[in-house]
Order: C-alpha cells, then sequence, then structure tokens
C-alpha cells in the first residue's frame, strides 16, 4: 500500500528527491529517539505515505562548523574520511560546474548497490540528492541501481559559542526489506557522522 502510494506522489512531485529534501528540512514531525554516548542525538521522522524513517543525528560542536561542510563537499578525500564504511567506495566523476560521485556499497547476503549523487548547497547547509542512474550509463556498476534518496548537513550556533551541527538522510532501497532499509540508514547516518566531524576537527 505504502508503496502504491508512494508511487502516486511521483506523479505530483515529478522529482519524488525533492519531495523528500522538503519533508527532511521540515521541522514538523520529527520524535526524540535516543541520546548517544558521545551526547549526539538521534530523531526520527515517519514521511508521509512512505513505510520508512527519515533519519536525523545532532551534536554540539566546537570548531568552525564550515569545516564541516566543506569536508562534505570535498569527495575526493571521501575514501580516506570514511574510515568507518570500509564496504563504500567513492568515484568522484569529473564535471565543470557540479560536484558529482558514485557510491559502490557491498552489501553481505544482499544484492550489492551503487548511486550516483550531486551535491548543492546553500546558506549553512549542504545536502545531496540521488541522480537517476540512466544519466551515467558510462559509469554505471553490476549491483542494484538506487534513484531515491537524500540527505543534507547544516548548523545553527548555540547561545554559548558552540555550534549544533545536524545530518539527515533517507534512502529507499525497494529490493530490500524496509526494515533492513532502516537499519542501513541508522548505521549509516552514526558512521559517517563521526567520521566526518572528525575530518573537520583535523582540517587545516
Amino acid at each position: 500500500m505504502y508503496k502504491i502510494l508512494f508511487t502516486i506522489l511521483t506523479f505530483l512531485f515529478p522529482n519524488q528527491n525533492d519531495y523528500l529534501l522538503d519533508q527532511l528540512y521540515s521541522e514538523l514531525g520529527w520524535e526524540f529517539s535516543e541520546v548517544l554516548e558521545d551526547d549526539s542525538q538521534i530523531y526520527y521522522k515517519q514521511i508521509e505515505n512512505i513505510d520508512l524513517k527519515a533519519i536525523k543525528i545532532t551534536r554540539d560542536i566546537f570548531i568552525n562548523p564550515e569545516k564541516v561542510l566543506e569536508t562534505i563537499k570535498d569527495i575526493d578525500a571521501y575514501n580516506t574520511v570514511l574510515k568507518s564504511s570500509p564496504n563504500l567506495v567513492t568515484t568522484p566523476i569529473l564535471h565543470e560546474e557540479d560536484i558529482l560521485a558514485k557510491h559502490d556499497i557491498s552489501v553481505p547476503i544482499f544484492s550489492d548497490l551503487y548511486y550516483f549523487f550531486k551535491i548543492f548547497e546553500s546558506d549553512k547547509k549542504v545536502y545531496w540528492v540521488l541522480q537517476n542512474p540512466d544519466m551515467y550509463k558510462t559509469n554505471n556498476s553490476s549491483g542494484y541501481s538506487l534513484n531515491t534518496g537524500c540527505g543534507g548537513w547544516d548548523y545553527t550556533k548555540n547561545d554559548d559559542g558552540s555550534y549544533k551541527i545536524s545530518y539527515t538522510l533517507i534512502f529507499d532501497i525497494d529490493s530490500y526489506p524496509d526494515w533492513f532499509v532502516n537499519y542501513l540508514n541508522y548505521n549509516s547516518l552514526i558512521n559517517v557522522f563521526n567520521d566526518v566531524v572528525l575530518a573537520a576537527q583535523n582540517r587545516s
């Protein structure tokens, strides 16, 4: 039922990722879940008409948050930065204007995955959106291609001079069970967040 409703939404929103991105950055519907040992906070949001949850992690940091955003835009360094994701390989795609890359993900038991993503930026925010793999056929891989998903990083300044940095994402892998997709999203969110913040702290 949820998949049928989401298909209907694609007619209302020609690019379903635009709809998902709007949902990620809407403050409505987020529910607190837990506090991790490093004081990071996890939130979930049930996206309307989809049997998947968006997930967000936030933490207060005392470094320049622009270094975090710069780390996200530096796709050439991903394979070095993302130390906690050894099953993820990043391949930058040369483009005169856009920041584009491809991720290949090896997944035990299930089919391997790959997707193409483009990075955008605005004030205090950097976000990425999956691209139609048919646009990059010369770069396609074996495995299952993804085209529904997005995520983003943003920050606000706290009264004590620190910054609250947030990373939010959602993926839909229609060949995987929803419970496993939510599990992957949770672990990916935490691993990427920790690796990026650490790399930003060490960034000159």
